[in-house]
């Protein structure tokens, strides 16, 4: 007669080593690698067992923590940082809500995110492919490592065209071309302003910038708006 079979091996049976994680996980996220997983692990958002001789175990809520989390980058485009304070909300057994609701606050959010990140943190951040990072920076969308801010949203919304579209980097030449005439203006109008030399001078600059970079975006939106309300037509 077999003994039974205990709590803690009934558990352990139901581990799952890094390489399985990734077959389970890939069909749906098919931008999920062991480094991303490592990653991943390596700030907090996940923790999973180790053996004895040190491999990685996944259990299925470690597995199913791993899909709220991608579904959160994919559906959402939230950052990490933002993903791992709700996790450690609903950890802490505190009422939460999902994030990215709000739309401004999550921009904020993202925005927010000032510092440089590396090639990795990118790729974990927003899920684009080295292909389409080479392919951006052949175009001039994105710049060299390390990355600012500014490229993890631009970065997000490549993504968001290539899976949603089909439009890849080389299809966005006419917006990278089209922002460069806008900078050229903006520096032009505020190139007296930089040149008086005064304490405020550099705040006015930015001021005014911004002000330009507003009306620009209203009259491109327009535009648009536009030629989209004759499809209704």
């Amino acid at each position: 007669m077999s003994q039974p079979t205990s709590i803690a091996q009934a558990r352990a049976s139901k581990l799952v080593t890094i390489g399985q994680v990734l077959t389970l996980l890939t069909p749906e996220f098919p931008e999920l690698t062991q480094s991303k997983l490592r990653f991943l692990e390596e700030n907090g958002l996940i923790t999973p067992q180790r053996t004895d001789s040190g491999y990685r175990k996944f259990a299925e809520a470690d597995v199913e923590r791993l899909r709220l989390i991608l579904e959160l980058q994919r559906d959402r485009y939230l950052p990490l940082k933002v993903i791992g304070q709700f996790l450690a909300d609903i950890d802490a057994g505190k009422s939460v809500s999902l994030p990215g609701d709000d739309s401004k606050a999550s921009k904020h959010a993202r925005v927010a995110q000032a510092k440089n990140v590396t090639k990795i943190e990118l790729i974990a951040e927003t899920s684009i492919t080295d292909a389409l990072i080479a392919e951006a920076q052949s175009v001039g969308l994105i710049s060299e490592e390390p990355f600012s801010a500014n490229t993890i949203e631009i970065a997000r919304s490549i993504m968001k065209l290539n899976r949603g579209f089909g439009l890849t980097p080389r299809h966005l030449r006419g917006i990278k071309t089209a922002a460069e005439r806008e900078i050229g203006i903006i520096e032009g109008v505020i190139a007296p302003v930089l040149g008086k030399k005064e304490a405020s001078s550099r705040s006015k600059a930015a001021h005014f910038a911004e002000e330009l970079q507003s009306h620009f975006a209203n009259i491109r939106e327009e535009l648009i708006r536009g030629a989209i309300s004759k499809i209704d037509d």
